[in-house]
C-alpha cells in the first residue's frame, strides 16, 4: 500500500468513527445504551468506555444540556427503567431499530411490571427542544399512580416514529401520552393500542392539559380499546387545558374492535371530547374517526374541517359534532 493510500485509509477510518460522525452532525457527543444481553455491548464498552451504558438513566445523567448530545438505544431488547426525567435541553434520543415505524419499534423503553407509585411514566420530558425517534414507550407498572407511558411538559419537543401505550392498569383512568407541551411536533406516531382492554370510564390515550399550546400532531394514529362509551381518543378535561391551539393533520382516531381477536370494544360516543375554554383543537379535513358515533362532541373548542356528515355516522369519514 502506498503512502497516499495509507493516508486515505486512515482518513476513511476516522470518517467512519461513530463518535466523530455524531460530533459532525450535532456538535455534541454520542452515547450508547445497550442491555447486558446485547451482543454489541462488549465491543462498544471496549471502543467507547466513557460513552457506553447499560441503562438509559446513566446516559441521561451523562449528557450535557444544550450541547445537542445524542443517545442511541440498542434495538436488541427492552430497556427497563423506573421513571426518568429528561430535564436537560437539546438532547436527542434515537432508537437503533432501523426506523420508519409507527408501531412495534425494536428499541423499547418499559417500566418494570411492579408496583412503583413514583414511576408515573416511562419518561417525563421537561427540557427544551429534545428529540425522540424510533422508540416504543410502554407503561407496565401495576400501581394506580402509574398512569402514563410518556409525559411531555417540555418546549419544542420533536417526536417521530414512536409509539406509546399503557398495558397494565386497565380499570383506572390512564393515558398513553399526557401532553402539556409548548410548540411541540409529533409525527408518524401511534398513541394507544388495541392490545389490552380498558374498562375505566372517561379515558383517552391522548390527554391534553395546561400549559399545552401551539403544537402539531401529524400523520398519527390514536387508538382506544375500551368497554366504555364515555372513552374517547383525545380528551381535554380542563377548562384551561390549551393555550391558543393544538393542530391535528391527517390523524386517524380509532375505536378498536376485537382488538384481542374476541372481545368487542364499546360503542365510543365521541372520538374527541373537550371542555376547554382557553384555546382550540384544530382538525384538518384529512382527519378520520372509526367506530365512533360522532367525530367530536359539540364544544366551542373543537374546530373540525372535515366534510359534514350525519351525526350518527359510525366512522370512516371524520364527522363533526352534532
Amino acid at each position: 500500500m502506498s503512502f497516499i493510500e495509507k493516508v486515505a485509509d486512515e482518513v476513511k477510518k476516522k470518517l467512519l468513527d461513530p463518535v466523530l460522525r455524531a460530533n459532525y452532525m450535532s456538535a455534541g457527543e454520542m452515547f450508547w445504551v445497550f442491555e447486558d444481553s446485547d451482543e454489541g455491548l462488549q465491543k462498544m464498552q471496549k471502543d467507547h468506555p466513557k460513552n457506553t451504558f447499560v441503562t438509559f438513566a446513566e446516559a441521561n445523567a451523562a449528557v450535557t444540556s444544550n450541547r445537542n448530545d445524542i443517545i442511541f438505544l440498542g434495538g436488541h431488547t427492552s430497556h427497563s427503567n423506573a421513571l426518568v426525567t429528561v430535564a436537560k435541553n437539546r438532547v436527542h434520543v434515537v432508537g437503533l431499530d432501523g426506523g420508519g415505524r409507527k408501531n412495534s419499534q425494536g428499541s423499547k423503553m418499559v417500566t418494570p411490571a411492579t408496583s412503583v407509585a413514583a414511576t408515573t411514566a416511562v419518561i417525563s420530558n421537561t427540557g427544551t427542544r429534545n428529540t425522540y425517534r424510533n422508540i416504543k414507550f410502554t407503561q407496565n407498572g401495576t400501581n394506580a399512580a402509574q398512569t402514563s407511558a410518556f409525559i411531555d411538559t417540555g418546549e419544542g419537543t420533536y417526536v417521530i416514529n414512536c409509539s406509546f401505550e399503557v398495558n397494565s392498569i386497565l380499570s383506572t383512568v390512564t393515558q398513553a401520552l399526557l401532553f402539556k407541551g409548548d410548540t411541540c411536533h409529533y409525527e408518524k406516531c401511534q398513541i394507544g393500542n388495541s392490545t389490552v382492554y380498558h374498562t375505566a370510564a372517561d379515558q383517552a390515550p391522548l390527554v391534553i392539559k395546561t400549559p399545552a399550546r401551539y403544537s402539531y400532531f401529524i400523520d398519527c394514529t390514536i387508538i382506544q380499546y375500551s368497554s366504555q362509551s364515555t372513552a374517547s381518543c383525545i380528551d381535554v378535561p380542563d377548562a384551561d387545558g390549551i393555550i391558543g391551539w393544538i393542530k391535528f393533520e391527517n390523524v386517524s382516531l380509532m375505536n378498536a374492535n376485537l382488538g384481542d381477536g374476541t372481545t368487542a370494544g364499546g360503542a365510543m360516543a365521541e372520538a374527541v371530547t373537550s371542555v376547554c375554554e382557553s384555546g382550540y383543537l384544530y382538525f384538518d379535513n384529512r382527519c378520520t374517526s372509526y367506530r365512533a358515533t360522532i367525530f367530536a362532541e359539540l364544544d366551542a373548542s373543537i374546530m373540525n374541517a372535515a366534510p359534514a356528515g350525519a351525526a350518527t355516522a359510525g366512522g370512516g369519514e371524520a364527522v363533526p359534532g352534532a
